[in-house]
C-alpha cells in the first residue's frame, strides 16, 4: 500500500474487512452463526462509516463496494435465517438507509410487489363486472355511486403508482403519517388491500341490490307504471342474472302487454329456478296455443314444487285451476272436476281468498265440467262464475258471458 493515498487506506482496510467477512456465506458446507451474520453486517456498517469521510473515491473501489454488495444481497436469506434483524434495528438504532440492516424488507417487497399484481387483477376486473352490471341495466342514481365511486378511488391508486408526481404524493402523505420508509410498500399494499375489500363487498351485495330493484319494480307495477316497472325489473337482472323472481315479473309484465313470446322466455327462466308461479304462468300460455301435454306436465310439476316449498294457498289454486281446466280441454272430465274442486276448496278460505283475483275462474270450469257430466249442480257454479268473474279478466269475460246465457237459459 506504499503508493497508495492515506486517506484511502481505511477505505481499504474496510474492504478487506467487508470481502473476508462475506465469505462466511460462500461456505455452503457449514452453517451460518450468529457471531458471523452480525460480523458480516458490523463490517458494512464500518465500510460506510469509512466512505463517508472520503471527499472523493476512485470508480475502481466504488466497482469493488458495489460487486461485494452484490454477494451480499444474493446471499441475504442465509442471514436472514439466523438473524432477527427487527430486533438488531431495535438494539441498534440503525438508520432507515443502512439498507443491510432491512434485508428482511427487501424480502417482503419482492412478495409486495407480486401480491399487488395480483390484487390488481382482482381489483379491475371486479370493477370492471360491477360497471358493466349497472351500465347494462341502466345508470340511475344508485348505479352512478356504485361505479363512480369506486372507480375514482381506484383510478387515484393507479395515478398514485404509475405517475411520478402521484408517487411523490404518497410518499408525502406517508410521511406525514410517520410510515417508516421500510413499512411504505406495505402501507401502499394495504389501501390496494382495502380497496380490494371495498370492491368485493359492493360484488357480493350485487345480488340484494338486485332485490331491491325487484321489489321497486313490483311497487310501480301495482301502481300501474308499467313502462318504471320494465327498467326496474331489468336493472334487477343486469345485476343478477340469477334472479329468478325478477324474470318472473317481467315475465308477468310482457303477458300483460301481450308481449307472449318475450314472456314465454322469462318465464322459462324463472321456472329453471323452480319459482311455482313461472310454472302456472308458462303453462297456461300453453293451454292457449292448445299444447296440452306441455301445460300438464308443467303444472304437476308446479304443484310439487309448492309443496316442497310450502308455498302460498293462492299459488297452489292457480295451479290446480289451471290443470282442471287443461284436462276439461283433453275431455278428461273426472280429473278435471277433481282438481277444480280441490281449487275452489282452497279459495273457500276467505284469508286466502282476498289475495285471489279470479275466483270466477274455478267455477266457470267446474260449470262446464259438470254439464257435459249432465249434472244437475252444474248451475250452481254457473251462479258462482257469474257472482265472482271478472271482466277484466280475458278468459273469464268469455266464460260470463256464457254463465249469463246458461242462466238465462234456466231461468235463473
Amino acid at each position: 500500500m506504499d503508493n497508495v493515498p492515506p486517506t484511502t487506506v481505511p477505505l481499504q482496510f474496510a474492504l478487506v474487512r467487508y470481502s473476508k467477512a462475506l465469505e462466511y456465506l460462500e461456505r455452503s458446507n457449514t452453517a451460518l452463526s450468529l457471531e458471523q451474520a452480525l460480523e458480516i453486517l458490523s463490517a458494512r456498517d464500518a465500510l460506510q462509516k469509512v466512505l463517508k469521510t472520503q471527499e472523493q473515491v476512485s470508480v475502481e473501489l466504488l466497482s469493488q463496494v458495489m460487486e461485494l454488495d452484490s454477494q451480499l444481497k444474493q446471499k441475504a436469506g442465509r442471514i436472514l435465517k439466523v438473524l432477527n434483524l427487527p430486533e438488531c434495528r431495535e438494539s441498534l438504532l440503525t438508520s432507515e438507509i443502512d439498507w443491510w440492516w432491512h434485508l428482511d424488507s427487501k424480502q417482503v417487497n419482492w412478495l409486495i410487489k407480486g401480491l399487488t399484481l395480483i390484487t390488481w387483477t382482482g381489483n379491475l376486473g371486479l370493477l370492471a363486472n360491477i360497471a358493466s352490471r349497472f351500465l347494462s341495466g341502466g345508470v340511475g342514481v344508485l348505479g352512478a355511486i356504485a361505479v363512480v365511486f369506486p372507480s375514482f378511488l381506484t383510478l387515484l391508486q393507479a395515478r398514485s403508482e404509475l405517475t411520478e408526481a402521484g408517487r411523490e404524493g404518497v410518499e408525502k402523505l406517508l410521511v406525514k403519517l410517520g410510515i417508516l420508509q421500510s413499512n411504505r410498500e406495505v402501507a401502499k399494499f394495504g389501501f390496494l388491500v382495502a380497496l380490494f375489500g371495498l370492491l368485493l363487498s359492493l360484488w357480493l351485495a350485487l345480488p340484494l341490490i338486485s332485490q331491491i330493484y325487484n321489489q321497486k319494480g313490483l311497487k310501480n307495477y301495482v301502481q300501474g307504471k308499467l313502462g318504471t316497472a320494465e327498467e326496474n325489473y331489468l336493472r334487477a337482472i343486469a345485476l343478477n342474472p340469477d334472479n329468478v323472481y325478477a324474470h318472473y315479473n317481467l315475465g308477468n309484465l310482457y303477458e300483460d302487454w301481450q308481449e307472449f313470446d318475450k314472456a314465454r322466455t322469462k318465464y322459462l327462466i324463472a321456472v329453471k329456478g323452480d319459482v311455482p308461479e313461472a310454472y302456472n304462468n308458462l303453462a297456461r300460455l300453453f293451454i292457449q296455443k292448445k299444447e296440452y301435454p306441455q301445460a300438464v306436465a308443467l303444472l304437476n310439476q308446479g304443484l310439487l314444487q309448492t309443496e316442497e316449498q310450502n308455498s302460498f294457498p293462492e299459488v297452489k289454486y292457480n295451479l290446480l285451476k289451471n290443470l282442471g281446466w287443461t284436462r276439461f280441454k283433453q275431455g278428461r272430465n273426472p280429473e278435471a272436476q277433481q282438481a277444480l274442486q280441490a281449487a275452489i276448496g282452497i279459495a273457500s278460505n276467505p284469508k286466502v281468498a282476498q289475495y285471489i283475483q279470479n275466483q270466477g275462474s274455478a267455477h266457470c270450469l267446474l260449470a262446464q265440467v259438470l254439464e257435459e257430466q249432465k249434472q244437475p249442480s252444474a248451475i250452481q257454479q254457473w251462479q258462482q262464475c257469474s257472482q265472482l268473474g271478472s271482466t277484466l279478466n280475458p278468459d273469464e269475460d268469455t266464460w260470463l258471458h256464457l254463465a249469463h246465457k246458461k242462466l238465462k237459459k234456466s231461468g235463473k
